[in-house]
């Protein structure tokens, strides 16, 4: 179904052909919505139905090494649920897992949850709270290079019309009250 393509930039107006990313990474079965670290050594990829998930959708990671993807590994039951876990977004050092899961314990349909890299493992995810969760869907979301800057989408806040984006900053462990990005950016 779905798999992972690389390209390369040539120029400042031009592309590489789109090839597979790597037979380790790309099976029969759907891959995709994947984050990469900022050292580029690091990816977390969200597959579905493979016969060792945990749920529907879970999270494998691969790093690179020498040039090539590992194979990759299941995220244990820490970070995946029998729920649908997705939208991987990794810190730019590669220690924070954000994504998104229809797991009980949330505040709507999806939530937002996070994970932080414990030596070779992960920990327990936990769910963002209510200032960023809302009783409908809260996904796609896009941690800045600062660590501290959230991007997500929301149908659950006032907005401009279905899914709008929305900012919102750690201030202190802390998530200040996420700011409608506005038009352009969002609309009807």
């Amino acid at each position: 179904d779905e798999n992972i393509y690389t390209t390369n930039r040539v120029g400042d107006d031009s592309w590489t052909e789109p090839k597979s990313l790597s037979s380790e990474i790309n099976t029969d079965r759907n891959e995709g919505s994947a984050s990469i670290s900022g050292d580029g050594k690091t990816m977390v990829f969200t597959s579905c139905n493979r016969p060792d998930n945990i749920g529907s959708c879970d999270m494998y990671v691969s790093y690179l090494k020498s040039g090539e993807w590992t194979s990759p590994q299941l995220l244990g039951p820490e970070v995946n649920s029998k729920a649908w876990d997705s939208q991987p977004s990794l810190s730019a050092d590669g220690n924070k897992l954000y994504f998104v899961s229809k797991r009980d314990g949330g505040f709507g349909k999806q939530d937002i949850w996070l994970s932080e890299k414990i030596g070779d493992g992960w920990s327990q995810a936990v769910n963002l709270g209510p200032t960023i969760n809302s009783a409908e869907d809260d996904c796609s979301p896009f941690i800045y290079l600062d660590g501290e800057t959230l991007i997500f989408a929301s149908k659950g806040r006032v907005g401009l019309g279905g899914f709008d984006l929305f900012k919102s900053t750690l201030v202190s462990n802390n998530w200040s009250e996420p700011e409608n990005l506005g038009y352009p950016i969002n609309n009807s």
